[in-house]
């Protein structure tokens, strides 16, 4: 291949292409960019003719993604909010646009996280525009990847894409909330009494299959036991409000205890060894962080 020669395909052309495959049709994307149907169809056969692949399968009723035109669409989703995010920096940084930074909270983070990570930013920088989207953990990895948030907040895999890096760490201790009805075993170091009260409680658990999950279920088997899961939410907050309401016992962030109004509905069950886990601050990896962002992380508080 010569390395000298243009690319089979450019940004403008990849558009086009996820136009076509949106929309589910020529005649649709084509009235989008303002072309003719023939001038978008014949684009699109200049680009199927260089790839030497078809991108999609045409057919009377709509059209569809072949194999090589799902990867090359897949595989290509970040760069149009790479470019994005640069050309945002360079309209922040050049011609004076309002600074902006986009934060991603995951559902894993409580309310009671948010002063820590906000408060100060708030006060000191007014005038940064700030926005904070509300996702899952692989969403938030995917959307720091493709440059969409400048920053997200969650409990990391052990692997994050490659073109993520965690600029902060935040510790993040667990305690056991029980509604106030309920007995307790006085003393979580007696082995006999703490395992026959745990396997008596209808447990209240992050869903299977996350990060928080599977944290929680790693710290019980370390104890040699196994939850009895009644319920599953994705939100600790949930959770505490559920124990409050006598609908069962749950492993919580300590932190989300801080901001509870119904404390006295609750009771916290001493743990025989401590449990925690970490959250992180994860970034796109750039060659220079904005300094906004720089001031963002710098600002919280724990």
């Amino acid at each position: 291949m010569n390395p000298d020669a243009p690319p089979p395909i450019d940004l403008h052309g990849l558009h086009l292409l996820k136009l076509v495959a949106g929309r589910g049709s020529v005649t649709a994307a084509a009235k989008a960019v303002g072309l003719s149907q023939s001038a978008l169809t014949r684009q699109i056969q200049i680009i199927e003719g260089r790839l030497g692949v078809r991108i999609f399968e045409r057919s009377t009723r709509k059209l569809a993604l072949t194999p090589a035109g799902e990867i090359l669409l897949r595989e290509t989703e970040a760069l149009s909010g790479i470019l994005d995010g640069a050309l945002r920096r360079i309209r922040e940084q050049f011609l004076g646009e309002t600074k902006e930074i986009r934060i991603g909270i995951s559902r894993s983070v409580t309310l009671a996280h948010l002063p820590g990570l906000l408060y100060a930013h708030l006060r000191r920088h007014p005038e940064v525009r700030t926005t904070v989207s509300h996702l899952g953990g692989s969403a938030l990895m995917e959307a720091v990847a493709a440059c969409q948030l400048d920053v997200a907040v969650l409990c990391p895999s052990a692997s994050l894409p490659g073109l993520v890096e965690v600029i902060h760490r935040i510790p993040d201790d667990f305690a056991i909330v029980a509604p106030r009805a309920i007995e307790v075993p006085a003393d979580t170091k007696d082995s006999r009494v703490w395992k026959k009260w745990v396997r008596a409680q209808s447990w209240i658990a992050p869903p299977s299959r996350t990060i928080s999950r599977a944290i929680i279920d790693q710290w019980w088997s370390a104890q040699g036991l196994e939850l009895g899961v009644a319920m599953e939410t994705d939100s600790f907050d949930m959770a505490v409000h559920l124990a409050a309401l006598g609908m069962g016992v749950a492993c919580v962030p300590r932190r989300a205890l801080s901001t509870f109004p119904r404390k006295r509905q609750l009771q916290r069950v001493p743990l025989p060894v401590p449990l925690r886990r970490e959250l992180a601050v994860i970034a796109p990896k750039r060659s220079t962080t904005p300094l906004h962002v720089k001031q963002f992380i710098a600002d919280i508080l724990f």
